[in-house]
């Protein structure tokens, strides 16, 4: 089994807990698959009601039969671990091929290439015809959306023409 991350904190009234990651969050189980979360030493699954990723180290994960966030509250501190294979990170190298767009400025442009560095990851965008360096950081993402293949960010003024 691989650790997916620790839950910090419930999300919403529906039971749903955020798991965040420090090496980022390798892929989203599916509705229906187990996790395992880790209560006094001991690996529990618990299968999930719905997850999404909404930054590469973060997971927001909902589970069967607990429907509030005082039936989750009491998991805050634990190891959330999966049975799926996979280097931590290896999330944020399927982003090739989404179209990033940042949020200030407007300019988009395709994915071309990820740069895996220690403890960063590093996009290499086609935007106005010229290839951008771009680091994938939590502070800079606002969305994924992995069903249309696009990522929104909130670049820092001057990023995009670095490379001029």
């Amino acid at each position: 089994m691989r650790s997916i991350g620790r839950i910090i904190k419930t999300y919403g009234f529906d039971g749903a807990v955020v798991v965040k990651s420090q090496t980022g969050i390798a892929g989203e189980p599916e509705q229906g698959e187990p996790v395992f979360v880790v209560t006094d030493g001991i690996p529990v699954p618990f299968f999930t009601r719905e997850a999404f990723s909404p930054a590469p180290d973060t997971l927001i994960i909902s589970f069967d039969d607990y429907p509030t966030a005082e039936s989750v509250v009491h998991l805050r501190g634990c190891e959330v671990l999966s049975e799926g294979a996979g280097e931590p990170g290896d999330d944020l190298m399927a982003l090739k091929g989404f179209t990033l767009t940042d949020a200030t400025t407007g300019l988009s442009g395709i994915i071309n290439d990820l740069i895996r560095n220690p403890g960063q990851v590093i996009a290499v965008a086609i935007i106005k015809g010229r290839e951008v360096y771009i680091p994938i950081h939590p502070d800079l993402i606002i969305s994924v959306d992995h069903s249309h293949k696009a990522i929104r960010m909130a670049l820092p003024e001057g990023l995009v023409n670095l490379n001029n």
